[in-house]
């Protein structure tokens, strides 16, 4: 049975975006928390913290894992935990780590090349490592699977195509291109249904992901007024505030914090 499944995922390999399945070499990848123009001139840098306030969600660790025998011997000393809601500390403070920060004001009239690094979504121990991704449009998303078993990718997003297949050696790296803006694009594995992750596609290169201590950095901004947004997976939480409306000169480094709390909790 399970060397019929593997043979339908591979048959189903070329339905990916621009899929090139090939083993990793020595490939840089792009900084989760970083995002931007690294070597622009006379551009901007936006900084901060994104915190979280009030009672946290009960978290679980991912209890069908143990009916996997490659997955179980990974984590045969201690379950992995969901990861929805990934918390940390910065400052005292508590933090939510995978949120998106981007500009969502300001660029519409400018054009950018995507960046030549990739965003790279690993598959580590039966899970999704990060859990979070964000790309360009144009920019190649590598998806790779780091274990020794068979996994497959595959998704049904809104404004792209639909895309399945199967990575069943170790090693094996596939790239995704996006060619339309979307959020939110949810990734599952059809062996190991626990396993989710989200993608996140944006029309230019001014957005970062948030660190495990909730910081993020976006440089290389052009001189200019701005509106800059949050975005977490779940509906449960909201940010206060929800926008922020920085003001940027050329070489100039602006803070812009956000704290997140369960809604309906007051």
């Amino acid at each position: 049975m399970q060397k019929l499944l593997c043979a339908l995922l591979i048959l189903l390999a070329p339905v990916a975006l621009g899929a090139d399945t090939k083993t990793d070499d020595a490939k840089t990848y792009a900084t989760r928390n970083v995002g931007g123009i690294e070597d622009a001139k006379d551009a901007g840098t936006v900084t901060g913290v994104v915190y979280f306030t009030g009672k946290q969600p009960d978290i679980k660790p991912v209890s069908d894992i143990a009916g996997n025998a490659y997955c179980q011997e990974h984590h045969k000393d201690k379950l992995p935990m969901k990861d929805m809601f990934v918390f940390g500390k910065n400052g005292g403070k508590e933090t939510l780590q995978n949120v998106l920060v981007y500009v969502s004001k300001g660029l519409e009239d400018k054009d950018f090349d995507p960046p030549t690094k990739s965003v790279l979504l690993d598959q580590v121990g039966c899970m999704y490592t990060p859990h979070v991704v964000a790309v360009m449009v144009g920019q190649k998303l590598a998806v790779r699977n780091s274990d020794e078993t068979l996994h497959n990718v595959m998704s049904t997003p809104r404004e792209n195509p639909p895309f399945n297949f199967g990575q069943p050696v170790a090693g094996q790296v596939n790239e995704i291109v996006f060619q339309q803006p979307e959020m939110k694009v949810n990734t599952k594995c059809f062996m190991h249904p626990w396993m989710s992750a989200y993608i996140h596609v944006l029309p230019n290169p001014f957005f970062a992901m948030t660190g495990e201590d909730g910081t993020f950095k976006i440089q290389g901004l052009p001189p200019g007024e701005y509106e800059l947004s949050v975005l977490h997976e779940s509906s449960a939480v909201q940010a206060t505030p929800a926008t922020a409306k920085i003001k940027l000169a050329a070489g100039e480094t602006k803070t812009a914090d956000f704290t997140y709390e369960m809604k309906n909790q007051k």
